[in-house]
């Protein structure tokens, strides 16, 4: 008997593996969350290193991105949280850190993208 754990191979739809660089001005945007949402499927993430460069996901076992028309959305804002506490003590508070990515990029359709089938390199050079 086959278990229903986490979905099978067929559930997937089609998948292009897709990676590439992030810059600001020319310069490597470091710890931003990079973000391919299709019309009709869920997205797919990733996070930049110090290079700028990612690499997305579709779930925690697939790499890639839908086939198709993506809205793009690229973010280095996080929110502040309590880590949990640990032997008696109040958990440390970790600071959010701020947007530094230009307004202009965070309306939604400002970044799109296409994903086709195989490996796709897409680059994203930002202008303040």
């Amino acid at each position: 008997m086959a278990c229903g754990c986490g979905g099978s191979v067929s559930d997937l739809p089609p998948l292009g593996k897709v990676s590439g660089v992030v810059t600001l001005d020319g310069k490597p945007l470091a710890n931003a969350r990079v973000q391919f949402q299709p019309p009709d499927s869920r997205a797919s993430e990733g996070m930049t290193d110090e290079n700028g460069a990612y690499t997305l996901r579709f779930d925690p076992k697939n790499y890639g991105a839908k086939v198709g028309p993506h809205v793009v959305s690229v973010t280095t804002r996080t929110d502040g949280y309590a880590k949990p506490p640990q032997n008696g003590q109040e958990g440390e508070w970790v600071k959010g850190q701020p947007e530094s990515v230009p307004a202009k990029y965070l309306k939604p359709g400002a970044l799109t993208a296409e994903v086709k089938a195989g490996s796709n390199t897409i680059n994203f050079d930002l202008k303040n």
